[in-house]
């Protein structure tokens, strides 16, 4: 693991998520069925406080053989760009509309507090939202007992959003124990 830290003073309130969870989905609902557009309504999100040292280079991280399945909700354009940043990266991307993805969410043990736009599986875990790859690979080397990780609401300095390696290492990825819980993932 780098040596970056997440300031463990960060409390996330269930009411907070729940406000960003409506915010996903009232901008999913009104996003374009058109895949090359992006939603433009953005949801803040708590950044690291911490400066962060060691951070891994997102362009040289590779997914090679690797397959996520991603589930979007319908006509969400930036799950679509999400997808394709896994793409530019080696991975192989199955990609579907699910009208119910909190019931698939909810079969992996992502709670709704922890909702996006969209969720994916690779190897075994479950990926919620735009997180970006240095975690997923840290995750796939660390294999914790875990249900998966998750970037909270819809950033919009995430991959698949905006912004650049630099502001998607200050995003706080949680991990997502497998009895639900959210924990700050130093990655």
């Amino acid at each position: 693991m780098s040596g970056r830290r997440y300031s463990s003073s960060k409390v996330f309130r269930r009411a907070t998520l729940a406000s960003i969870v409506a915010a996903v989905l009232a901008s999913c609902a009104s996003s374009d069925s058109d895949v090359a557009t992006t939603a433009t309504t953005t949801t803040t999100v708590p950044t690291r406080t911490e400066p962060t040292t060691g951070i891994i280079d997102d362009d040289q991280v590779r997914l090679d053989g690797l397959t996520f399945e991603v589930r979007r909700d319908p006509g969400c354009g930036c799950c679509t760009s999400w997808a394709e940043y896994l793409q530019r990266h080696g991975a192989t991307v199955e990609l579907s509309e699910d009208a119910d993805r909190a019931t698939f969410r909810s079969d992996l043990g992502i709670d709704d507090t922890a909702a996006s736009c969209h969720t994916a599986i690779v190897d075994g875990y479950a990926i919620e939202g735009h997180v970006p790859i240095s975690a997923i690979r840290q995750l796939l080397a660390d294999r914790p007992d875990a249900s998966g990780l998750a970037l909270l609401g819809m950033p919009s300095d995430s991959p698949g959003m905006g912004g650049d390696t630099t502001s998607w290492a200050e995003l706080p990825v949680m991990l997502v124990s497998a009895d639900g819980d959210l924990s700050p993932y130093d990655y």
